[in-house]
Order: structure tokens, then sequence, then C-alpha cells
């Protein structure tokens, strides 16, 4: 018997999932907002029914939380309106499938029958991924998504198209693919697109005979060759030239390919992974890249999520990069401040991880013999765009920057719980008292007011963050500091 959780406002399509669910010999969990959702799971469940607009949410924001619940369930999403964009949203975030309304029973039915079956013959794919040093971390849906892809492609020989912002880790992923592959033993050869010279591409991909160009005294082998039984790395392939792209193509659906002044053809068996930052597929409906090359190289696509979407990864980053530079370097172990992580996790990372680990070298750089890492030693940039932000959402905020955030009194019950009256907290002497000192002050209003957030907002990490101002990782931070 599977379980079914379908989140719909409308009563019909409930009670019509509810009496399907019956017929089938299924159990159905029934909620009407997102909330009531994810508060009411306990237990694995195997599929959720989603419906877009719902009253506390729009669904497609929540798909991922929904299928990390317990049993990672497949996800199905439903809506009215049938909208393009939303469709292609849902699937590229891993949605089994997109309906639109009106639904019949059968339709219901039929849908369930195939996730099941699905879920059924599927085998799960390892996700024990052999990584040097853990250069790979994190632990967010974005990131666990794309792990688990990796997992599967490292399986077989697809090709794999690697997609992410600059300074993401796209290399990364694509020698952990390698290493976990059973072309681990032989050759990884990379190609950068972007700095090979237009004019000797293709000597350079596929090698020359000697005297095929003024220059060439010698004979050479290409690149491609040389991946000949493991795997080869396409680097920025969207800055591959246009003339080229159509001779790879035949070179990589035929393995099979002619050096520059040779009549003969050479074969290599290589294993294609590819990666780029930009828009492949706006570049094939504005010509500027082949559509057909694009095809065959969607064999498997890995999305690697930007820093700032995993911010609860910040901190591990950080101190990773911490450990890896003082051992190198042979400085002392060095330690992040509070103010300083909390500039980390403000800060947009247009840059991405390859940016935080340049951050972080600095810093320590910067930090010399010292063992703790402050805001002082961060690049002058990101502190002066952390003082804009700050100073933005200040001029924002009715009243000035005064009203930037409730005052420890005038949160009900803060100032008991730290020890100390109102008046004592609004600066006004108490004869009598020996106050804490400033730190202790500070640390035990921060548990105090954390805890306070955390009760108000229902347990909701999301609704938390709102409420005190900060990014979700700042507030998982938190969190983790007092020990919720």
């Amino acid at each position: 018997m599977a379980r079914v959780l379908v989140v719909d406002d409308e009563g019909l399509m409930r009670t019509m999932v509810q009496v399907v669910c019956n017929r089938m010999g299924h159990e159905a969990l029934l909620a009407g907002n997102i909330q009531e959702a994810l508060g009411m799971v306990a237990e694995p469940v195997d599929v959720v029914l989603l419906d877009v607009w719902l009253p506390d949410g729009n669904g497609l924001e929540y798909q991922a939380d929904f299928a990390h619940l317990p049993g990672n369930p497949d996800v199905v999403v439903i809506t009215g309106n049938g909208d393009g964009d939303n469709a292609e949203a849902a699937l590229r975030s891993g949605a089994w499938e997109f309906l639109t309304k009106p639904l019949q029973m059968r339709d219901i039915e039929q849908c369930l029958k195939q996730v099941l079956q699905f879920r059924q013959n599927r085998t799960p794919a390892s996700e024990e991924l052999v990584v040097d040093s853990g250069h790979i971390l994190g632990s967010g849906q974005g990131i666990s998504r794309a792990l688990k892809l990796l997992a599967q492609a490292a399986k077989s020989d697809v090709n794999v198209l690697l997609l992410g912002e600059t300074g993401v880790g796209k290399e990364l992923f694509a020698r952990a693919l390698f290493r976990n592959s059973t072309r681990a033993a032989k050759p990884f050869i990379t190609v950068d697109c972007a700095s090979l010279p237009e004019t000797l591409v293709e000597s350079h991909l596929f090698g020359h005979s000697r005297g095929a160009f003024t220059g060439a005294d010698r004979a050479r082998d290409g690149l491609l060759l040389a991946a000949d039984k493991g795997t080869l790395f396409l680097d920025e392939v969207g800055d591959l030239p246009q003339p080229m792209q159509g001779v790879f193509l035949r070179a990589l659906e035929q393995r099979r390919f002619r050096p520059v002044g040779e009549v003969r053809e050479v074969s290599s068996d290589f294993r294609l992974v590819a990666a780029t930052n930009k828009n492949l597929e706006l570049m094939a409906k504005e010509n500027s890249f082949r559509s057909d090359l694009l095809y065959r190289l969607q064999g498997l696509t890995i999305v690697i999520p930007p820093l700032r979407e995993r911010l609860d990864e910040i901190p591990a980053l950080a101190r990773q990069a911490i450990a890896r530079f003082c051992l190198g370097s042979d400085q002392p172990e060095k330690n992040l401040s509070d103010d300083t992580l909390g500039m980390l996790l403000e800060y947009a990372w247009p840059g991405n991880v390859r940016e935080l680990i340049h951050c972080i070298q600095r810093a320590c750089l910067t930090a010399g013999k010292g063992d703790l890492l402050l805001p002082v030693h961060l690049p002058t940039h990101m502190r002066v765009d952390c003082v804009r932000r700050r100073m933005g959402q200040a001029s924002a905020m009715p009243g000035g920057a005064s009203e930037i955030a409730p005052t420890v009194a005038a949160v009900p019950g803060i100032a008991a719980s730290c020890g100390l009256s109102v008046q004592d907290v609004a600066g006004q002497d108490v004869e009598g008292q020996n106050p804490p000192s400033l730190r202790e002050w500070k640390l035990q209003a921060e548990k105090a007011y954390v805890r306070q957030v955390w009760d108000l907002s229902g347990e909701d990490v999301r609704k938390a963050a709102e409420v005190a101002g900060i990014s979700r990782g700042h507030w998982y931070e938190l969190m983790k500091k007092i020990g919720l």
C-alpha cells in the first residue's frame, strides 16, 4: 500500500484523490495548504500531488521541500492554469509530471499507477561518491539533487552536460564523475573551448600530420585521441566556434575523425563531459549554437546551484578553505568571528564558490599570525557591499535605521529570560544589581531572541528568517549556535 499526499485548496480535488486511493488500496493524506501538508507528514510518503496556487504560497517554490519529505516522494504538479513556463520550471526542478486541471478520476488513477510502477521498478542509485579531500561539500536540496544525478551518471558512459554559473565548481563535478566511473584509471583530458585559438581548434582537437599547415613541422595527436578509453571534458562548450560544432558533432556520433592533413580516419573511445555557464537552449534558438549538437550533449544534464542558493553550506566551505590555506602556508589555525560569518552569509557571491575561496585566502593572508578572522580582514569591495546593503535596508524602513529591528526590551519575555529587567535593558540604573558582561548579555539576549522568533514563527525556517531579517543560512547558524 502506498501513501499519497495531496496538497490542494479545492475540496473536490482532495475528495477525488481520496476516492481514487481508496479504490486502488492506497492511503491518502489530505491538506489544503503548504504548511499543513509539511507539518502532517511523519512517515514515508510515495507520491505528492501538489497544486501550484495555494493560499499560503506558490507550490513550485516548495517543490524541493516536498521532494525531500520522508520517503523521498515523487512530486506531480497540478495547476488550473496551463502555463508553459510553470511546466518547464516544475519539470526542470525534478517533478515527475505536470498535470493541468480539470482532471477526471481516471486521469488521477492513471498517473498514480505510472508513478508507483516507476518507483517499484527503479533501482536505487548509490549516492556514495569518492571525492578527493571532500572538495564537494553541501547537503542542501540543490546540491543533493546534483550529487544523485552524478552518482547515476557515473554508472554509465552517457554524455553529461554540467550547467552552472562561473565558479560553482563544474570542473570539480567533472573530476568527481571521472573518478567514480569505470574509466577512472584512464586519461582525463580537459579542453577549455574559450581559450582555443579559432584558427587552430581543429588541429588541437583532432591532431594533424606533418606539413598540414605552416609551422606543422611534425605530426601531433589531437586531444580526442589522447582521451581514448578515458574522459574528454569540454569546458565552456558554449564558446566552441560554430564552424567546428558540425565537425565535432560527427566525431561525437561516430567516435571517428580525420586529423588535419590526413586521408585516413582514426577512432577514439572517449566519454564526453561538457560544461558551460551559458544558456545553450537560448543560443540554439538564436542559431548561435547547433541544436543537434545540444541534443547530443544532453544525455544527462546536471544543474549545479549557485552559492547564493546554498547559504547553509557557506560555513562549512569557509572552514574548509581556511584549513586548506593555513595548512598549505604553514599558518596557525584560524576561526571565523560571528560578525565575519554574518557578512559571509549576507554577501551575494556573484563569483560563487571560487570567489568564496579567494576571499578566505585573502582574509587569512591579511590576518597573518592571528587566530581569528575579523570583518576588517575581508576584501574591501565585499565590506562596502554589505554596508550598502544594510544602509539600503535601513532607508527602506519606515522611520529610518532606528526601526530596523525591535530592541530586546520591545520583545515580550526576552528581557526576563536574559535575567534582566526591562529597565536594565533600557539603560536605567537599578540599585543593588551586578549586570553581566556585555558579551554575556549579548549572548543571552541572542539566545532568547532566537527562541522567541522560532516559537512565534511556528518553527518554520522561512518565516523565522523573514522575521529576523536575515537569510535562511544565517538563521540555521544561529539555531546551531544556541543548540536548537
